[in-house]
């Protein structure tokens, strides 16, 4: 079975992105980039609003499964997916989308219960599919993309999709504590930071066990980071992510 859960969008004080400075239905195209190299561009919020379309794109954090297959509708197929990387954006006409997520080996296509996600014209999503908690099922969540105009803050947020670690912490190394006690399948929403090179930590919550670093981390102003930690193994976590930046008209 597949879960499916939504996440509110949390404006917490003057440090958060706030409504004038970030938008999903954005007025410029926006180009996605990630940390292999790997470029796409989409059309504008204000394009896919006049065509009744929502962008959707999939973000695939369970390690076990290449190639993850997923259905809108039973008619449209997005990209096949691999463990720790994200789709393209792709038009979806329907606002009441039906979705079905498939990891069948040898590329067969035999859905797991699917669910259904309420979609707005001209804004962005990215659906997160990791496992749930306890077990081995798969459940799905959906995300809704701020991307910042403000070209003087890099705009930063963490996925916590590490499997078996409790609440988290994201460090500046030497410095101050970015996000605090995000839990398995959450966001901590967007952050303004100011643009900054370094290395990030993540901790416990008590700060005590340092659990992964990623060093040479360079958060450029008027772009929007997504940073996805996941665990590949018992003994290993991990991290990805990707960046979008709007593209002037």
């Amino acid at each position: 079975m597949i879960r499916s859960l939504r996440t509110p969008i949390l404006l917490m004080g003057a440090v958060m992105v706030t409504a004038c400075n970030k938008d999903a239905q954005t007025e410029d195209k926006v180009t996605t980039s990630t940390a292999d190299g790997t470029v796409s561009t989409s059309m504008s919020g204000d394009s896919a609003d006049e065509r009744g379309v929502a962008l959707v794109r999939v973000v695939n954090a369970v390690p076990d499964m290449q190639r993850l297959m997923i259905r809108g509708d039973n008619l449209l197929e997005l990209p096949a997916v691999d463990y720790k990387t994200v789709s393209p954006y792709q038009s979806i006409d329907q606002n009441w989308t039906r979705f079905e997520v498939s990891g069948a080996p040898g590329g067969m296509y035999a859905p797991i219960e699917a669910n259904r996600e309420m979609l707005s014209d001209g804004h962005r999503y990215t659906m997160l599919v990791l496992r749930e908690e306890e077990g081995t099922e798969l459940k799905t969540r959906i995300l809704r993309d701020e991307i910042s105009s403000d070209p003087t803050k890099a705009h930063v947020r963490v996925i916590h999709a590490a499997r078996g670690t409790d609440e988290i912490n994201v460090v500046a190394a030497g410095g101050e504590t970015l996000f605090d006690g995000i839990n398995y399948s959450s966001e901590a929403g967007y952050k303004d930071l100011t643009p900054w090179k370094g290395t990030l930590e993540f901790r416990t919550e008590d700060g005590n066990r340092r659990l992964l670093t990623m060093p040479d981390i360079d958060l450029k102003a008027g772009t929007s980071y997504t940073i996805v930690l996941a665990r590949k193994n018992a003994s290993t976590i991990e991290s990805f992510w990707f960046a979008d930046t709007p593209v002037p008209q």
